[in-house]
């Protein structure tokens, strides 16, 4: 990548840093008592935003002058069709007040592919949420059909020409090379690239097509790995979809309720404060559940090295969730002192665990 790109991705990141940290301490600047109501609730949902923005750069990034994708998950058969259509539905109900729609022309029978579901489904986001921000108005319609040599075909047309070439010439573009020439496209620059090296990770490939009589967009092309074809990539052997979780909790009947009520994610245990920290140093988590009264270091300190340690290597933001007894204003104080991400009540309800994994299931569905 040449130094002029490299330059203008860290102004970027500065930038973005400097918005979130504005924004948090604009919001210190409120009394408890206070900080209450919808407006409140409008501009700490806005300063969440900006930090996932930031978080999200950070990775994008670290990603993209590593040249190695992150690609987690297995290969799995699946309908792309049905998996389309959810990603489209999702970003339509995301962008539901803007002036930009997805259509999706899906077909009645399905088509199947052996594929990296949850990466697969990465690039489709990734390149329709830009497909949103680059068009002023108008609608995106989304194709996908068998193609030749066992694979399948993704077309996306853009409302503007101009829209899908600069689609395209991301998805290919060679970092030794790039270059950005406007300042405020930055962020989507840096999203589809990454992208781009997750398709050819995947085995795919983006064209630009124009053809007479026919729409001009892209098409991407996904190969599926059948038994008879060569072995995919090395993807880290990580259930589809299932989420990496770390309970650090002290009490075995506390931890074995709370791993009860999450049946389908992958869960590992710390059984102290000290624990749990070299763990997150050895691996990256979707989220930690973290008690607070533990022997030796509680679970504030344990959060407060945590986010000391992320700061200093430059790790993204894990997202800590305190798990106590506490009363609910002592608990609250202390956890959004500490740098937790969020806080439930002990004994832990279903709902709203489930509510909890929802979003975080949705936050990483738009970062990817």
């Amino acid at each position: 990548m040449t130094n002029d790109a490299i330059v203008t991705l860290f102004d970027h990141l500065c930038n973005e840093a400097r918005n979130a940290v504005h924004a948090t301490f604009g919001l210190m600047e409120f009394p408890a008592e206070k900080a209450s109501g919808p407006a409140w609730q409008t501009c700490l949902d806005a300063t969440r935003t900006n930090a996932d923005r930031l978080l999200r750069t950070i990775d994008d990034m670290r990603e993209l002058l590593a040249g190695e994708p992150a690609i987690e998950g297995t290969t799995e058969e699946f309908d792309v069709s049905v998996s389309l259509g959810e990603t489209v539905e999702l970003l339509n109900l995301a962008g539901a007040e803007g002036p930009i729609r997805i259509v999706f022309d899906s077909r009645p029978a399905p088509i199947m592919i052996s594929q990296n579901r949850s990466a697969v489904e990465q690039v489709f986001t990734r390149i329709l949420h830009t497909c949103f921000r680059l068009s002023r108005r108008g609608t995106v319609r989304v194709s996908v059909a068998p193609s030749s040599g066992d694979r399948i075909s993704v077309g996306i047309m853009p409302p503007s020409t101009d829209v899908a070439g600069r689609l395209v010439d991301w998805l290919n573009a060679n970092t030794d090379l790039v270059k950005f020439e406007n300042d405020d496209e930055v962020g989507l620059g840096l999203s589809i690239m990454v992208a781009g090296r997750r398709l050819q990770a995947l085995g795919g490939t983006a064209e630009f097509k124009s053809e007479p009589g026919a729409p001009t967009g892209l098409e991407l092309t996904f190969p599926s790995y059948s038994q008879h074809a060569p072995d995919p990539p090395n993807w880290d052997h990580t259930p589809a979809r299932a989420l990496n979780i770390l309970v650090a909790e002290d009490c075995d009947e506390s931890y074995a309720l709370t791993a009860l009520l999450l049946p389908n994610e992958n869960v590992e245990r710390a059984r102290n404060g000290l624990e749990a920290i070299d763990m997150v140093k050895q691996r990256r988590y979707d989220a930690v559940f973290m008690d607070i009264h533990m022997p030796g270091m509680n679970g504030y300190g344990a959060i407060s090295n945590i986010r000391e340690w992320e700061t200093q290597t430059c790790n993204a933001r894990t997202p800590i969730v305190v798990l106590s007894s506490d009363d609910l204003t002592k608990q609250s104080r202390n956890a959004a002192q500490a740098g937790c991400s969020a806080f439930l009540r002990k004994p832990v309800r279903k709902p709203d665990l489930f509510d909890f994994l929802d979003r975080l299931r949705s936050a990483r569905m738009m970062q990817v």
